[in-house]
């Protein structure tokens, strides 16, 4: 196998690992927003979790507008792309972490103004805490 194969191959991988770590975190914070406003019996607030949505989002968007001129040439994006551009790539995926960090907090506030309106109750024995943060679980009472 020729390496020019072998990096499209892994450049591929890259980009459906890339995409399930991003869709699946932020396909839990939605529904969790979507029990919020359900208002179902138990409703957790990831803290940690709130970061991906947009926090990744960067990293996400040069790697798919950055990768198919790449695959397309069988080489590794830095080999293929400019070091400004590269340096363009990191500040695009710096500030979207930043934006992934005001995007958490102000999230935070407004869930925890939500479950305050709507009368939940902090259950302590239902909190977990697991690779992707602290869940927080919130209990409305009947």
């Amino acid at each position: 196998m020729s390496s020019q194969i072998k990096v499209r191959l892994a450049g591929f991988a890259l980009i459906a690992l890339m995409l399930t770590c991003w869709v699946y975190p932020s396909y839990g914070v939605f529904c969790d927003y979507l029990d919020l406003l359900n208002n179902e019996v138990v409703v957790r607030v990831s803290v940690l979790t709130l970061w991906a949505p947009f926090g990744c989002l960067g990293a996400v968007l040069c790697l798919l507008w950055m990768s198919p001129k790449a695959l397309y040439y069988g080489k590794g994006i830095g080999k293929v792309y400019s070091p400004k551009a590269m340096q363009l790539a990191n500040k695009v995926c710096m500030y979207f972490a930043l934006i992934g960090i005001a995007f958490a907090v102000g999230w935070t506030y407004h869930s925890i103004d939500l479950l305050e309106r709507y009368g939940y109750v902090y259950s302590r024995d239902l909190t977990k805490i697991t690779p992707t943060g602290i869940h927080l679980m919130y209990v409305r009472p009947n």
